[in-house]
């Protein structure tokens, strides 16, 4: 298994506490993974037999998940490893996103791991938290923005936040080469001079895994992702045009 030097300390962190749980035969939870660090996880996790993980982000299809590992012989215990935390307040339609709820939540010091999905709707938000967490976020929170916050515990994420959570919107349209800074620039809606920096800066991810590489090629079936923007699924490269351009369909998660 090769991992890139992003990845490496991830690879450590997983494979000791793999073998921890192998050799003292105790159960771990970590904090909230990424989907690629739950991926390197899953990888590691087959060098040791004796181990078994579930992933469980709060909620039935979340994307940041806590992974419990557990020796394989032993039935995993029943755990509440994230608390739904609901931020409502009067917010104007369309004024506050996804980056707006994690900034005003990490703006207490929590560190970026502590902290699972965050479920966007114009009303307000919803919070995946380690639980210990839940009640100093409660009582420390008080604005999202200029705009003023209340916050409330919940015992499980809303179907009402559920349903309908993703807005999606195909694009058409044409770029130079399959390079990820034209295909990401296409997809979000960004010129090249604005998207190049943002790759550089690692705010782009690719298949789950950051990428500073503007260059790096893409393919039908990728998913690029961009910091508080959202994400791009490469649907169909559909063929050149008469000027040698790329033809492409995209999808827009927002």
């Amino acid at each position: 298994m090769e991992f890139n030097h992003a990845e490496n300390k991830w690879a450590s962190y997983f494979h000791a506490l793999l073998a921890k749980v192998a050799g003292r035969k105790q159960e771990h939870i970590t904090p909230f993974a990424d989907p690629r660090q739950q991926e390197i996880a899953g990888q590691l996790s087959r060098s040791f037999p004796d181990c078994a993980l579930v992933f469980d982000g709060g909620y039935p299809g979340a994307e940041r998940a806590r992974i419990i590992l557990y020796p394989r012989d032993w039935p995993p215990q029943q755990h509440r490893v994230a608390t739904p935390l609901l931020l409502k307040g009067n917010f104007p339609p369309g004024m506050l996103n996804h980056r707006d709820f994690l900034g005003a939540v990490l703006g207490l010091g929590l560190r970026r791991e502590m902290v699972g999905d965050i479920i966007c709707r114009e009303d307000g938000a919803i919070v995946l938290l380690v639980p210990e967490l839940v009640t100093f976020v409660t009582q420390n929170l008080r604005q999202v923005g200029r705009y003023p916050v209340q916050a409330e515990a919940l015992e499980e994420v809303p179907l009402s936040f559920l349903e309908g959570r993703e807005r999606v919107k195909e694009i058409r349209g044409t770029v130079a080469s399959l390079r990820l800074d034209a295909v990401a620039g296409l997809g979000f809606g960004l010129s090249r001079s604005r998207i190049t920096p943002l790759v550089k800066g690692e705010q782009v991810k690719l298949n789950h895994q950051l990428i500073s590489q503007p260059s790096r090629a893409v393919k039908e079936g990728d998913l690029i992702s961009l910091a508080g923007r959202g994400r791009v699924e490469v649907v169909e490269v559909l063929g050149e045009t008469r000027k040698g351009r790329i033809s492409l369909k995209l999808r827009r998660m927002y």
